[in-house]
């Protein structure tokens, strides 16, 4: 009997797809595993579901270097096997760029979330400037900010959702990087950093860089609890 098997995987997403919708790219997956020869597993029902699982969606017009999409595989297959099949029907828009195996009743990528890490590039903002500002924000004890989405409202702290900040020059303007606070709790957006710190001011593009899971395991907890592997 065939066992089932969880592959992670990290993709891109490029210039020319950054405005295609989530749905958009969960399909253009499902495709390529299938075109690949890979043995995808269905939810049951009447209408089964491919079982894959993404950290929280990307929003529409950002960029990607390392989305994280978890693929469950009704057969085992060796993962540089599956990692080279799967490389083969992507696109340069949307490549496959990192595959390993994971446990199986390993938590949901989204599930798992903690920080998020952007790059946004700013064209007509002075280096200068956003330097001074990025050391303003990060010596605040804390930033309360209010967001509405919708009808929703929300408040948080955006200073303690802040891990890092930096800022450095790029050709006509500067470039921010960070570390957000994407868990099951906080979600700060990119978006607040820019509004908060320099309002008025239009990014080029969006990019998330990376996506940090709490990757514990029993090996792990127990190194925290005493100190070594035993």
């Amino acid at each position: 009997m065939s066992s089932p098997q969880r592959i992670r995987t990290w993709f891109r997403k490029g210039e020319r797809v950054r405005y295609i919708s989530h749905l958009d790219v969960l399909r253009f997956w499902e495709r390529a595993i299938r075109r690949a020869g890979l043995p995808l597993a269905y939810s049951q029902g009447f209408t089964p579901h491919p079982k894959l699982f993404f950290a929280s969606p990307l929003p529409l017009g950002f960029m990607a270097e390392r989305e994280v999409m978890d693929v469950i595989l009704e057969e085992r297959i060796d993962p540089a096997d599956f990692h080279a099949r799967l490389a083969a029907q992507a696109t340069g828009d949307l490549a496959l760029v990192g595959a390993r195996e994971v446990p199986l009743g390993a938590p949901q990528p989204q599930a798992a979330m903690l920080w998020s890490d952007y790059r946004a590039a700013i064209p007509g903002l002075d280096p200068a400037f956003a330097r001074a500002r990025v050391d303003e924000f990060l010596a605040l004890p804390a930033l309360e900010w209010r967001e509405e989405r919708g009808e929703r409202e929300r408040t948080y702290d955006l200073r303690a959702a802040t891990a890092w900040l930096t800022a450095r020059p790029i050709d006509g303007g500067t470039e921010l990087a960070m570390r957000l606070r994407t868990d099951q709790h906080i979600t700060a957006r990119p978006e607040a950093i820019l509004a908060a710190l320099v309002p008025g001011f239009e990014p080029q593009s969006f990019v998330r860089t990376g996506i940090v899971l709490d990757d514990r395991s029993p090996a792990r907890e127990l190194w925290r609890r005493h100190g070594q592997y035993l």
